[in-house]
């Protein structure tokens, strides 16, 4: 789906897509705009994409992207050790109804001879997720975001949020805005970190795809060849418009992930999340950071006969 629309003084172009299938079926079946004459989604180079041709990166997209997804999982698994909820369970009380019988209160002839929970009522969490990041950004980086990403979404579904995640990419320059928004977790789906990986962290969904959405934009010019500046989060915040808990995952350059030091590196994301999120929601109260072996260079990669079976 595609629509321009106004917001304030900006002009969105924006794309709404439901799944990597409906992309990839879009980018195949439109033309370049007339009006743009650039074809990085084509021409870049493999040092900048990390694969050979636009056709590579449909079929990654498409079937799966393999290389380093088993390190990609076990830095997950390790990041997962830092992780434990904060949050204190509630405390069980007798009631009129509940989950189990209290026998000592019924042989008594107590009315409240149930054992009962006082259930949290929390709220839908959506995720907006910046898919962009500089050249310069290390695989390292990349991954530790992606999966401190990932252990978040599982971490909020425990404590009782429903969450769904929307992979974004928004550019801009100067007050035109291509914004692209991909719902690729929704609200009670299982996460599925195979499905997730090319998006998250291969530059080829950027270098290559995203290029190509630009490039096939019908409101983009020529002004927009160096396909756009990737937004901060205050510019992110305006044009999403979070909701309630909402969380906005900057560039990496904001969050300040070093990809050296994982304790350090979860601890940075839980700080930013809690100083630029809402007042009344403190990621930091419901999430406890373990102390473990906070290196990289300490994760024991697992054998293959050892590790999980992919998920393509």
């Amino acid at each position: 789906m595609y629509k321009l629309y106004r917001d304030n003084d900006y002009q969105i172009m924006y794309y709404k897509f439901f799944s990597l299938h409906e992309y990839t079926s879009f980018l195949t079946s439109e033309l370049s705009n007339p009006k743009f004459s650039g074809y990085s989604s084509n021409e870049g180079d493999y040092s900048f994409c990390k694969t050979r041709s636009f056709e590579e990166a449909l079929d990654l997209c498409t079937y799966g992207y393999y290389e380093d997804y088993k390190q990609f999982i076990n830095l997950k698994i390790s990041l997962d050790r830092f992780l434990t909820l904060a949050t204190k369970k509630s405390k069980a009380f007798n009631d009129y109804v509940g989950f189990v019988p209290d026998v000592k209160a019924y042989l008594e002839g107590n009315p409240l001879a149930m054992i009962n929970k006082a259930k949290a009522r929390y709220q839908k969490i959506t995720i907006w997720f910046n898919s962009s990041y500089s050249a310069d950004c290390t695989k390292e980086q990349i991954y530790a975001r992606g999966a401190i990403t990932l252990s978040l979404i599982e971490l909020l579904e425990k404590l009782g949020y429903s969450v769904d995640l929307h992979l974004i990419e928004l550019s801009y320059n100067g007050k035109q805005f291509h914004f692209s928004d991909f719902l690729l977790k929704e609200e009670g789906e299982r996460l599925n970190p195979g499905k997730l990986f090319f998006p998250m962290c291969h530059p080829s969904w950027i270098r290559r795809l995203n290029f190509r959405l630009i490039e096939v934009t019908p409101d983009i010019t020529d002004d927009w060849l160096n396909y756009g500046i990737p937004c901060n989060y205050n510019q992110i915040k305006e044009i999403v418009k979070p909701q309630g808990c909402d969380i906005i995952i900057p560039t990496i350059e904001e969050l300040r992930i070093g990809g050296h030091d994982l304790l350090e590196d979860i601890t940075q994301v839980l700080d930013y999340i809690d100083k630029q999120g809402n007042q009344d929601f403190k990621i930091k109260e419901k999430v406890k950071v373990n102390q473990y072996s906070p290196h990289y260079n300490d994760i024991d990669y697992c054998d293959d006969e050892d590790c999980e079976e992919l998920p393509f």
